[in-house]
């Protein structure tokens, strides 16, 4: 009967493990993201220094987003991002704005979690694959409800 109860007693402790531990993944994830977007905002700066001009990717659609990062970014950024991980950077231009994004994200914990860093880190939120507009950048309302896994942070205006 006392390892009965010992065993519910670890059972419960375990759960609530579980539970924890959870959020922290989200957390922790969140916070690669966003290192990982500035990271590639300041390799598209260090680009721009050197060349005149802002790096542009290809059509994130058909799979070409990522050639140029791999291609003309690899000597700016810190760590080589592995194909299957890099699919999710892009760096758009639209106009003179240039933005930075990762996406698309389906963990809610995740997006939750840059939700809450969102007016520290200056992130933005889309539910598509498209940048916020211009109107969107000017408001305190960084990441908004709407966002549905995508997030982008502003280079240059």
């Amino acid at each position: 009967m006392e390892l009965l109860i010992v065993m519910v007693i670890i059972g419960i402790l375990a759960g609530s493990m579980m539970l924890t531990m959870g959020g922290g993944k989200g957390k922790a994830e969140a916070t690669r993201i966003v290192s990982d977007l500035r990271n590639l905002k300041a390799a598209a700066i260090m680009y721009y220094s050197d060349n005149g001009e802002w790096p542009g990717g290809g059509n994130a659609n058909t799979g070409e987003a990522m050639d140029w990062v791999r291609l003309s970014l690899d000597k700016y950024l810190d760590r080589d991002y592995p194909d299957d991980d890099s699919i999710n950077y892009y760096v758009v231009k639209e106009g003179s704005t240039v933005f930075v994004g990762y996406g698309a994200i389906t963990d809610d914990a995740v997006k939750e979690s840059l939700k809450a860093m969102a007016a520290d880190a200056g992130l933005y939120g889309t539910s598509s694959f498209s940048t916020p507009a211009s109107t969107d950048i000017t408001t305190s309302d960084y990441y908004g409800d709407n966002n549905d896994g995508y997030v982008w942070m502003l280079v240059t205006k």
